[in-house]
């Protein structure tokens, strides 16, 4: 998209007010501001390349949303890490991308001291395990251990403590605003 400086300053205004309802960044939107950078660095690419697929392809496609959270997360290393006066105020407030890696792969990261699973942990990364190990051999995650079926293209499985399958796309709201601006300024 080519705007001018002043399409450019109505669009962040309207970023801004959609994501935050406010005019300006504080320490108070921070939660909001990283459901803009999930959407612009990650929802929408995954969402098009989704489509892409599904048109495109004839094997099924099977897309996830992790909300799992644990101690173990890599969120709650890097959060600290990055905003040492702030970062624990968001520790525990939603998973973030890579958290997911914890619960298949033990880090070697200096940063990230390990911390052993919780009970929930291990039930949790049991099944996840089972989930990708199915997946690797057969083409299709779906196992018994989910406690759910998990249906390709047109849905998406929530990871968290108890797994949910959801028919639709990831945040509907917020792909239909992207939407919504793509059209006002190209």
């Amino acid at each position: 998209i080519a705007l001018d400086h002043e399409e450019k300053c109505r669009l962040g205004k309207e970023i801004l007010q959609f994501y935050t309802k406010y005019d300006s960044l504080s320490w108070d939107v921070v939660p909001q501001y990283l459901d803009l950078i999930t959407d612009i660095g990650f929802v929408n690419a995954q969402e098009k390349s989704r489509k892409l697929f599904v048109d495109h392809q004839t094997c099924p496609v099977f897309s996830y949303l992790f909300t799992y959270w644990s101690p173990r997360a890599l969120s709650s290393f890097t959060f600290p890490l990055a905003t040492p006066e702030k970062g624990a105020q968001f520790l525990g407030s939603g998973a973030s991308h890579g958290d997911e890696l914890g619960c298949l792969f033990k880090s070697n990261m200096p940063e990230m001291p390990y911390i052993p699973p919780t009970e929930d942990d291990w039930i949790f990364m049991k099944k996840m395990l089972k989930a990708w190990t199915v997946f690797a051999k057969t083409g299709n995650p779906n196992c018994k251990d989910l406690g759910v079926s998990w249906e390709p293209n047109d849905g998406y499985l929530e990871m968290g403590s108890v797994c949910q399958f959801h028919n639709g796309v990831l945040f509907p709201q917020r792909k239909a605003f992207w939407e919504k601006m793509y059209r006002k300024y190209s």
